[in-house]
């Protein structure tokens, strides 16, 4: 009777013991970072933070006068941006210019990859693979590739250009999860703010319109008021990042200063946070987040050492 309760209670223990490991080693995972750009130091450099807002890192120190169009790999190891310089005679952002940079996820091994000289309306964005980077200029509608061995960007075929073109345009404002589009309308004509959802029955395959399964537009009213000159039937919309599980937004927006800011809300519009909280932010970048091999050995690991020192002879 006494060995079957020993063994009964560390079973139970085992169970309790791999649940917490396997907790233990998702923790900080789960959410990812927030790349964003801040003028705080003097500087538009790239910084990341924590999704609570805690814990933000200039990564970039001051390297480029004003850096924008923040894109993260889609392992999330790497980020690429565009940076623009200082003027040396003139101590400001020259705008005419620009060159495509990117660096690991902590600010390291930064590279060069191309210098742009006309950048009217560009984004960019990775490629599947992961091996190179594009940017789309929409004033001329083509698009150019940069691969990450630093040998400079080409034009592509338009034949090929369109479809990559029109994927990443489909998917741009898609939730991770493929069920729900998004707007962050910081003000129409009426003074309103609201978070747009269109909601589908299915994240696969094409997404029309009798694909829709609801349509929400959920007022801001906590979000301070933005000052805009807006004709009638115009408004003004946010860029905005989706976190990796779906649940939440990141998106930029005045304060009540006036500064532009980063903030998070849940995708029910609850949960209004300024991340920024006065220092300033733009562009903000969610980081993708994918389950961790290491992560997982670990977990075996202690598992197989739970077992074996509770194991009963």
């Amino acid at each position: 009777m006494l060995r079957r309760h020993v063994m009964a209670y560390r079973s139970l223990l085992i169970a309790c013991l791999a649940t917490l490991g396997i907790a233990v080693a998702g923790w900080g995972q789960a959410d990812g970072k927030i790349a964003f750009t801040s003028w705080r130091e003097g500087f538009g450099d790239v910084w990341i933070m924590n999704v609570d807002g805690s814990d933000p890192v200039n990564l970039t120190q001051g390297r480029h006068g004003h850096c924008v169009d923040l894109a993260w790999s889609l392992d999330g190891t790497k980020i690429a941006y565009l940076a623009y310089s200082d003027d040396s005679d003139s101590a400001w952002v020259d705008y005419s210019v620009a060159d495509i940079w990117v660096m690991d996820a902590d600010g390291g091994n930064s590279q060069q990859l191309a210098h742009l000289t006309d950048i009217r309306f560009q984004e960019l964005f990775w490629a599947e693979d992961g091996n190179s980077i594009y940017y789309y200029v929409q004033s001329r509608s083509e698009l150019f590739v940069v691969p990450l061995d630093g040998s400079g960007s080409s034009l592509m075929d338009w034949r090929e250009a369109a479809g990559i073109v029109r994927g990443f345009l489909d998917n741009r404002d898609r939730s991770p999860d493929g069920t729900k589009r998004a707007d962050v309308v910081l003000r129409d004509d009426e003074g309103n703010a609201y978070l747009r959802l269109v909601i589908y029955a299915s994240p696969e395959g094409p997404q029309s319109s009798d694909q829709i399964e609801d349509f929400k537009e959920i007022l801001l009213p906590d979000l301070p008021y933005q000052q805009a000159e807006l004709e009638p039937g115009r408004y003004l919309v946010s860029q905005f990042t989706w976190s990796p599980d779906s649940t939440r937004i990141a998106f930029y927006a005045d304060s009540e200063q006036g500064y532009r800011e980063v903030w998070v809300i849940d995708i029910d519009g609850s949960n209004l946070v300024n991340l920024t909280d006065g220092l300033g932010g733009d562009y903000p970048a969610w980081q993708p987040v994918f389950p961790s091999a290491t992560a997982t050995s670990v977990e075996a690991q202690s598992w197989g050492r739970i077992k074996a020192r509770l194991s009963v002879p």
